[in-house]
């Protein structure tokens, strides 16, 4: 856990937390370091390959059969790609398929493996991801991979499915807890009673349920060391008393009022950029945060 910035800028030295994984930290703390903000990162999730690679490399042997592959996640790309290069190919095996990107920063990361993008919905989220897809809702004979993670929401398949199409799903990589993630508990624990964050940003629906896991958990550790019996909901609530909770987009909203209890910032364009963007409204007009 880091904690640095300078007061200069925009955000004007608000105290953020930022909870991306190990390997994605970096670059949105620099980004809120610019904009003025003073940032402690923990990254209360993990990010790991796949346990078993046997669907995606079925799918890679036959990619040029598929006419879509959906990429929702900087993630899914890199690991895809390892894998791509594991088995001995190189991003020439796509020629045939067309790319479905949710996001900028997905669509630029394929742009760096020399992918380029044939589709990108106007809004980041599932739902807008489908209404717009070429075809939709006539997808008769469509076949499409989406390689992802080993949990999310389901609804891409389900509805790209109803309107026709084959959906192929590959677990290409695994969300986990934090290595550290005793340690990673007390540290957040001990953030939020010294008062020393003032917002806490949340990138994804899987980071707002780890959050709440972690602070159970650093509660529990705080009891047993104590010897007290205390609420764990109510100091749960005391803690996070303090904090602003801000969520890139819906359903990470979402997910943070079931396993914190409120969300009190939004997103409206649903990116990194636009998460900044939403704390820079909330000090400029902290009475429309949502």
């Amino acid at each position: 856990m880091k904690q640095q910035g300078a007061a200069a800028g925009a955000l004007g030295g608000l105290r953020v937390l930022v909870t991306r994984s190990d390997d994605q930290v970096d670059s949105y703390k620099e980004q809120l370091e610019k904009a003025g903000a003073l940032v402690a990162d923990l990254p209360v999730i993990g990010i790991k390959p796949a346990s078993d690679y046997s669907s995606l490399d079925a799918a890679l042997n036959h990619i040029s059969n598929y006419d879509w592959i959906i990429f929702a996640s900087q993630n899914a790309v890199n690991y895809t790609m390892a894998r791509v290069k594991h088995k001995g190919l190189d991003q020439s095996c796509f020629a045939q398929t067309k790319i479905a990107s949710i996001g900028p920063a997905t669509s630029q990361l394929l742009a760096t493996f020399g992918l380029p993008v044939a589709f990108q919905p106007s809004v980041f989220v599932a739902e807008n991801f489908v209404s717009e897809f070429p075809g939709y809702p006539s997808l008769e004979q469509t076949r499409i991979l989406w390689p992802k993670a080993d949990i999310g929401r389901k609804i891409i398949a389900e509805k790209l499915e109803a309107a026709g199409a084959q959906v192929d799903t590959a677990v290409t990589y695994q969300t986990t807890m934090p290595d550290n993630a005793e340690q990673a508990a007390g540290n957040l624990v001990y953030l939020l009673e010294a008062k020393s964050i003032d917002v806490i940003t949340l990138a994804s629906a899987q980071t707002a349920k780890n959050l709440a896991l972690l602070l159970d958990m650093g509660l529990q550790q705080k009891f047993a060391s104590s010897g007290g019996v205390t609420d764990k909901d109510q100091a749960k609530k005391r803690l996070l008393s303090s904090v602003k909770i801000a969520a890139i987009g819906p359903i990470t909203a979402t997910a943070a009022e079931q396993s914190l209890g409120r969300v009190d910032i939004v997103a409206t364009q649903h990116t990194l950029d636009g998460l900044t963007e939403a704390l820079l409204a909330s000090l400029k007009f902290p009475q429309n945060q949502q």
